[in-house]
């Protein structure tokens, strides 16, 4: 097993997406980049229901619940309700098989 960790986070947002909130979501992702431990975040969104996520890659372990402790109060901070999260092991072996961009990883 990898000493990498995945960072799988569900949310939900009430409030209106103006493009005040869209300006936001872009500092915030220019903030993400330049955390330490954060190899890349992937965001993700279901239009029908509103719900989106973000699925990290962190360096290890102490990065991820670092970034983990202020990243929540942060959302919660904006209105931004996290529904579930849940940490996982990487299985490098076959993640390499189905090309998984680890390799890139120093």
């Amino acid at each position: 097993m990898s000493t990498m960790k995945i960072w799988d986070l569900h949310m939900t947002y009430d409030g209106p997406m103006t493009e005040e909130f869209a300006q936001g979501t872009k500092q915030l992702a220019e903030s993400i980049a330049q955390e330490s431990g954060v190899v890349w975040k992937i965001w993700t969104l279901d239009e029908s229901t509103g719900d989106f996520g973000s699925t990290y890659l962190f360096r290890d372990l102490a990065a991820l619940e670092a970034y983990k402790a202020m990243h929540v109060k942060r959302l919660e901070a904006i209105g931004v309700t996290v529904t579930s999260d849940h940490v996982f092991d990487i299985m490098e072996d076959l993640s390499a098989i189905t090309h998984a961009p680890l390799g890139e990883v120093a």
